[in-house]
């Protein structure tokens, strides 16, 4: 593991706490932006809503396709490990936030307040790994990230990824996030990727791209490993 990634702040915490604020009411927008001006980025706007609800339609569909036990990776407050257990499928998940692994648990789901880079569970044994939400971004590495997941997972496991809808995003940066009231947090590395960027790292990091769909504006790649051990982390 780097040690870049290992002492990154985390998503949307430090000073004002904007993440814990808005999973406490469950409402608002949250705006992940650069910390400086360089490197340019768009700012992202999420309606923190959508992760406080059920899960949707298009996510209960593409939960249906997996197989247990289920590691979601950046879970925030669970609407997915929630929407696993109807299912049948065994679940864990993972988030550096205190508040969002509260609100998790207390749908019923099994949540650790964790870093994805620290031990986890089961190792090895994972059948599915979920990456939404744009948590492909954790850590500021896309390649650390795939690296780590291949750790995780089953020799016949799938990694599900949501990506950018523009195929050609591909950044890294220190980003922030700030609420609607200026409530800002610490920098902390995050990554942006399309499909392409993607692709271009699977490889390398022990992965197959064996599938990519685009569902109500949303794109999702699933992923099988490769053959073999799983590679160090650069």
């Amino acid at each position: 593991m780097s040690s870049a990634v290992a002492s990154a702040a985390c998503f949307g915490q430090g000073e004002r706490e904007p993440y814990a604020r808005a999973l406490l009411t469950g409402t608002g927008t949250l705006t992940l932006r650069p910390e400086r001006d360089y490197p340019p980025a768009e700012p992202v706007n999420f309606d923190v809503s959508t992760w406080c609800e059920d899960a949707s339609t298009i996510e209960t569909s593409l939960l249906q396709s997996l197989q247990g036990p289920v590691l979601d990776v950046g879970c925030g407050p669970g609407r997915l490990l929630a929407a696993a257990g109807p299912l049948g499928l065994a679940a864990l998940g993972i988030d550096t936030s205190a508040e969002a692994v509260r609100l998790a648990r207390g749908r019923g789901a099994r949540a650790l307040e964790q870093s994805i880079f620290a031990p986890v569970p089961q190792s090895g044994q994972w059948q599915s790994v979920l990456l939404l939400d744009g948590n492909i971004g954790i850590g500021g590495s896309v390649t650390a990230l795939l690296g780590r997941c291949r750790q995780l997972i089953a020799p016949t496991g799938t990694l599900l990824v949501e990506v950018e809808a523009d195929e050609y995003i591909d950044a890294a940066y220190s980003a922030v996030l700030e609420d609607e009231r200026g409530n800002r947090s610490e920098a902390f590395a995050w990554a942006r990727t399309g499909t392409a960027g993607l692709v271009s790292r699977a490889q390398a990091g022990g992965w197959a791209v064996t599938a990519i769909r685009r569902l109500q504006g949303r794109v999702f790649c699933s992923l099988s490993p490769l053959p073999g051990p799983a590679r160090s982390i650069p």
